[in-house]
């Protein structure tokens, strides 16, 4: 108990909620208490306003600011659980998050490696391009507020800056000698006392974090706290490519950006500072290594019950099935948006794993039940089935992680298989899915060119194999995806081992629906999707055979409206320059998703094709 006696006070009025254990830090604005949540049995971190700052406060609006900040709920912002008057003190509550600061880190190390400190930056704008969207500003990001829960951050105090100016009047304030704001880390505009300052304070806030990271030290710093208040008034800020020669240029433009004195010269949303990252990262010569963290992939399963059995095709169903698992990676991300991959014809899991490695959102792919690497016996599942499987999946996972947006992921024939499932008519209880990469899915029966030899695998002898792999190769457009191609095969041959049986299926049902035509298919799963509310984002590779489909794709939609009146222009994407397997390169399907994303989050209206 601390032995000041108007916290002692404070402490008795807390009797019977919370226990104060021992300090934890001391601010110009605020103590902070480690605590007990009698009411909870948990540790919590329990600040106290200074007893000057509360007595010149009003507390209901207080309070009443606070109140409005705790409804903010995101993987990257510390949550407020709690806030309240006692003897005559001012609290708000927070989980304790018992791992480092960004602060202790930065004393620690300096500055940080790129990668990682593109990470915490992305993670803290995320959080920022959140609570904007609710209309809450911060107004104090400095690294004592970004907490590192495992490899991850959360920013902590959102709204109690603007609940404290909110509370009393800039001159209540300044009497007890507290500012709002902390001058190593205050945009000029707030310096400069504007009342009017906006979400874009933040976003310099993040700009000056960023730095830090990147150089070891902020840009302005001194004892005199109104001189470094001045110097981000009329201060010239040191390039950072001068400071870390070997930052990313490209990366050193989007911090310095967020460093302009005027708010108008500087990136205008945090929304739009990540789309430059993700441009940083898509760019880099190696952007999987500027993203990666060494993160460990989870191995999990999920269990094949009787009542999902029961929805399988009985005239193939082996009973061996009930009991039986789905294997699937879970990259453990915290983030309110829910990724799940589906890989090619006979591949697994690990197609996707570079991809879950470096992704901000929690990602997870599955292993299609028959195609485990090490698996004996082999189900002949249909792909009605596999379909089936892959929506319980997805259905168990949303339970369990509760997340905002849930987007499918799909390549080549997993693409088909996804758009399948986003097409599909509406189950009770209803699925959640709000969105549907489709990575070079099919659409005419020669972009099946792999699947169909598949589909033909193990329906005769051994020398009719070998001449169908061979055909395979014959077949490859470019020596890039010649080695691709065979990679593949090569895979695909040494696990199943000669018994296709299952493969085969799988790949005749894909082949099966293009037999009468091209393009249709893909039409109907279009129309299908998009109408139940379904966003779609269709990526291809800019190949002939693809944009040669795209292009008559895209022509009957103009003169027939083939793709329906919930089109989006932004629904159908040639890649440049690519190849099939190029569509799997972890920087071009974060790109993609978040594109997706960000037309979920806000909502973008559907555009007709008569609009365009």
């Amino acid at each position: 108990m601390p032995p000041d006696p108007g916290l002692k006070r404070f402490g008795d009025a807390l009797a019977g909620r919370y226990t104060l254990e021992r300090e934890l830090g001391r601010g110009g604005m605020a103590t902070v208490f480690l605590a007990r949540d009698l009411r909870h049995q948990r540790s919590v971190a329990l600040k106290v306003l200074d007893p000057e700052l509360a007595a010149a406060l009003g507390a209901e609006r207080f309070l009443r600011e606070i109140e409005i900040a705790a409804r903010l709920t995101h993987p990257h912002i510390l949550s407020l659980l709690d806030s309240g008057e006692a003897g005559g003190v001012l609290y708000y509550v927070m989980p304790y998050v018992p791992g480092d600061s960004l602060r202790a880190r930065l004393q620690r190390e300096g500055e940080l490696p790129i990668s990682v400190a593109v990470q915490i930056f992305r993670e803290v704008l995320d959080a920022l391009a959140y609570a904007h969207s609710q209309g809450i500003v911060h107004r104090d990001i400095k690294p004592e507020n970004v907490l590192f829960l495992g490899a991850h951050v959360q920013v902590a105090d959102f709204g109690i800056a603007k609940a404290l100016q909110a509370a009393g009047p800039v001159g209540a304030l300044t009497a007890t000698g507290i500012a709002v704001g902390t001058p190593t880390y205050m945009a000029p505009e707030q310096a400069a006392g504007d009342p009017q300052l906006d979400h874009r304070a933040d976003l310099y806030t993040a700009g000056l974090l960023a730095y830090e990271m990147l150089t070891g030290a902020p840009p302005f710093s001194g004892r005199d706290v109104q001189q470094v208040a001045m110097a981000h008034v009329v201060g010239t800020v040191e390039p950072l490519d001068r400071m870390r020669p070997n930052a990313p240029p490209a990366l050193a433009a989007v911090v310095m950006r967020c460093l302009e004195k005027r708010p108008a010269d500087r990136w205008q949303s945090a929304d739009e500072v990540l789309r430059q990252l993700d441009l940083v990262v898509a760019t880099a010569s190696d952007p999987a290594a500027l993203l990666r963290l060494g993160r460990e992939l989870e191995t999990a399963s999920y269990r094949l019950d009787e009542d999902v059995c029961r929805q399988l095709e009985r005239s193939s169903f082996d009973p061996r099935l009930i009991g039986d698992t789905m294997q699937y990676l879970d990259n453990r991300v915290p983030s309110d948006v829910l990724v799940a991959c589906i890989p090619a014809c006979g591949l697994h899991a690990e197609q996707f794993a570079p991809f879950l490695k470096t992704t901000r959102y929690r990602a997870l792919a599955s292993t299609m039940v028959g195609f485990e690497a090490n698996r004996h016996r082999r189900p002949r599942l249909t792909l009605q089935d596999h379909t089936v499987l892959t929506r319980e999946w997805l259905r168990s996972v949303v339970a369990d992680t509760r997340p905002r947006l849930v987007v499918l992921v799909g390549f080549s024939s997993g693409a088909d298989v996804a758009l399948r499932l986003a097409a599909a008519p509406e189950t009770d209880p209803p699925l959640q899915l709000d969105g549907c990469v489709s990575l070079g899915c099919n659409l005419a029966l020669e972009t099946c060119f792999v699947t169909r030899i598949l589909a033909r695998l193990g329906t005769s002898g051994e020398a009719d194999t070998l001449a169908a792999l061979r055909q395979i190769g014959q077949s490859a457009p470019s020596v890039d995806e010649w080695t691709s191609v065979h990679d593949y095969l090569i895979q695909i041959v040494r696990k199943f081992r000669g018994a296709f049986d299952s493969l085969q299926v799988f790949a005749a049902d894909i082949v099966r629906p293009f037999e009468d035509g091209p393009l249709m298919p893909f039409v109907q799963w279009y129309r299908d999707a998009t109408h139940q509310g379904r966003r779609l984002r269709c990526v291809f590779e800019d190949t002939p055979l693809y944009h040669d489909l795209v292009r008559e794709l895209q022509l009957r939609n103009l003169d027939e409206k083939i793709l329906g009146d919930r089109y989006d222009k932004d629904s159908i994407v040639l890649e440049p320059e690519t190849t099939h397997f190029d569509l799997l390169e972890p920087a071009r399907v974060e790109r993609h998703i978040g594109a997706l994303v960000e037309r979920l989050r806000h909502g973008t209206s559907h555009v007709s094709l008569a609009g365009t």
